[in-house]
């Protein structure tokens, strides 16, 4: 049930949809290695290798998308290409007052994935994202190139977090459910298992298994009971959650009073199981003034990082950014709602759950559901498989 574009039938609009694929697909895999370079250990080896290799891959990125935006898509009206100049300004300005150059880049992908195959675009981003995390691991073990930490008592591998191998490990299972949940057979099921077991056993990231987890097993239930996900009730409930966890976001950083926590015992609890995060909310986000542009750094040591999208995102991108992504992101879940994309929706909902417990959602690696915001900007002209 992915969204794709039916073939063209006019031979030159077909060598042209094969080229802006083609240069989609290799600027995915650019941002791929770029988050490899970005979040490994190379940094503090190899610091001016990483930091030129990080422009170039960058720049590469960037002059490779705007080609593929501004000259290899079709678009069906003419605001839509208005829409996306104004889309990648903001994220631009976002990007640079707030010092996080992957909302710009998160931008350019979405606007980029018009008009091409998703699925073919996924395989690519697949063989991408298991290459790099397979080379990182070879150059931990065989080189001082990515060398060992040891960090909060869990293993990086060659990574300078274990949240941020976590991420890869769960992009690599979100992209491998997604693209294989048609078909998937004994051994997607074992694998996609094998991956959430390791990446709960060994770096420890408990939110990237979670948000493993939560995919697999709605996978598993829906595929005995496929009505179950079908239906009105289902489509509310998932655009219920992110609301729900952003309320309860605010609300238990809010009260959490670390210097007598024991006023709120089931707040105090779940904070405990959710590693002191509560606690974090509230001496960082209630702590920081928010503003309507934002720009408050949100990642740093375990101390100062905001574990949590839903508070992450106001304070880097301010009032106005929160409020775009939000109504991007359920506009999204609306839409695919109305199209029947309970596959589409139960890879949302899990997501929406790991970034409850992360503050990721604009690394392509970590999140290839950024090939979806076609679905959101352009909706109106896309073609969709019916109906299964």
């Amino acid at each position: 049930m992915l969204i794709s574009k039916c073939k063209p039938l006019d031979p030159g609009a077909g060598r042209r949809q094969g080229a802006a694929q083609k240069i989609y697909c290799a600027a995915l895999v650019l941002l791929l290695i770029l988050s490899e370079v970005f979040s490994s250990n190379i940094q503090s080896t190899l610091p001016t290798f990483s930091h030129l290799a990080r422009l170039a891959l960058t720049g590469g990125a960037v002059v490779l998308l705007g080609v593929k935006i501004f000259f290899l898509t079709d678009y069906e009206a003419r605001w839509q290409p208005i829409l996306a100049a104004l889309v990648l300004a903001y994220t631009a300005f976002a990007t640079w007052y707030g010092d996080d150059v992957w909302f710009f880049l998160a931008a350019l992908v979405g606007l980029g994935a018009k008009d091409i195959d998703i699925k073919a675009a996924l395989r690519v981003y697949l063989a991408a994202a298991v290459a790099g995390l397979l080379a990182v691991q070879l150059l931990h073990f065989v080189t001082p190139l990515m060398p060992y930490n040891f960090y909060c008592r869990n293993w990086d591998f060659g990574y300078g977090h274990y949240n941020g191998f976590g991420a890869r490990l769960a992009g690599v299972a979100f992209a491998w459910g997604w693209l294989r949940h048609d078909r998937m057979r004994a051994l997607d099921w074992m694998g996609l298992a094998a991956l959430a077991i390791f990446t709960y056993k060994v770096p420890g990231s408990r939110g990237a298994f979670g948000g493993m987890a939560v995919m697999l097993g709605l996978f598993l239930v829906q595929k005995f009971f496929p009505k179950l996900f079908d239906n009105k009730i289902w489509y509310a409930l998932v655009l219920a959650v992110p609301v729900g966890l952003a309320v309860f976001s605010l609300y238990a950083g809010y009260i959490y009073d670390p210097v007598w926590p024991y006023d709120h015992m089931a707040i105090l609890l779940l904070s405990i199981f959710l590693s002191g995060r509560f606690e974090i909310w509230h001496n960082v986000f209630w702590g920081s003034p928010l503003t309507l542009l934002g720009g408050l750094p949100t990642d740093g040591d375990e101390h100062h990082a905001i574990d949590n999208t839903f508070l992450a995102v106001p304070m880097n991108k301010g009032l106005l950014g929160a409020a775009l992504v939000a109504v991007f992101f359920l506009l999204l879940l609306w839409r695919l709602a109305k199209k029947h994309r309970s596959t589409e929706m139960i890879c949302l909902l899990a997501l929406t759950l790991y970034l409850f417990m992360e503050n990721k959602p604009f690394l392509l690696s970590a999140n290839p559901f950024l090939l979806l915001a076609p679905v959101v900007f352009f909706g109106s002209g896309e073609k969709t498989q019916e109906k299964k």
